[in-house]
């Protein structure tokens, strides 16, 4: 982590250093397709993989480990897009955090979805939030990456995680008062991490577009 990132935050990382699992993309694609061969050839509907309070809080404490699955998986095509996707985009993040941070952040979204799920004892798909915070860093850190959808249409990453921001924010507009409280923690490892540098890069462009104003007298035509 770099010097976009605030002190304390690379300070706290570092401490929890210990936790990183390296090779993190390859080890998700194989759970992937673990889960999707079990839904494949055991029959194991997508219900199997959803957190639900109500069934751990019942004894299915297995239920706290999800598999990073999302719906589709019972679609070899879907299947191979999700792991391209899920390879590069971890493996990225990967390479320019490194495997401690990465995990560190994995981990809190884990947590956080865990959290909001029980809070709302609404069932979840774990991994898809996860995943939404995964998107989001991922354009904020590589905005102008090209990624191409199926292999035809080229988008830059930062055009994806506006889409998705835009989203996110036109829900907790219209959410209700509990809704909002899930938004915003599913959302927290992604806020936790990017806020400083996204509040900061608004700031800068106020400045900019202040000087410019200031500079051009002619700006208001």
């Amino acid at each position: 982590m770099d010097s976009r990132f605030p002190k304390w935050l690379r300070f706290c990382v570092h401490k929890l250093d210990f936790l990183g699992i390296p090779n993190l993309a390859p080890l998700l694609c194989g759970m992937a397709i673990l889960a999707f061969a079990a839904k494949a050839m055991g029959g194991a509907s997508m219900e199997r993989f959803l957190f639900d309070p109500y069934l751990v809080l019942q004894g299915e404490w297995w239920r706290l480990f999800g598999f990073p699955v999302s719906d589709g998986l019972d679609n070899p095509l879907y299947l191979v897009f999700y792991c391209l996707y899920l390879y590069f985009v971890i493996n990225s993040l990967e390479s320019q955090w490194g495997p401690g941070p990465l995990t560190v952040f994995l981990l809190l979204g884990y947590l956080s979805a865990l959290a909001a799920s029980f809070i709302t004892m609404q069932p979840i798909s774990i991994w898809f939030y996860i995943l939404e915070n995964v998107s989001l860093a991922f354009g904020t850190l590589f905005p102008e990456l090209e990624l191409y959808i199926y292999f035809i249409l080229p988008v830059k990453a930062k055009w994806l995680a506006m889409l998705a921001g835009g989203l996110i924010v036109y829900k907790f507009i219209f959410a209700s008062l509990l809704g909002k409280l899930f938004i915003a923690l599913t959302l927290f490892p992604y806020l936790l991490f990017f806020s400083p540098m996204l509040v900061g890069y608004l700031k800068n462009r106020y400045r900019v577009s202040k000087n410019r104003n200031k500079i051009d007298p002619d700006s208001w035509r």
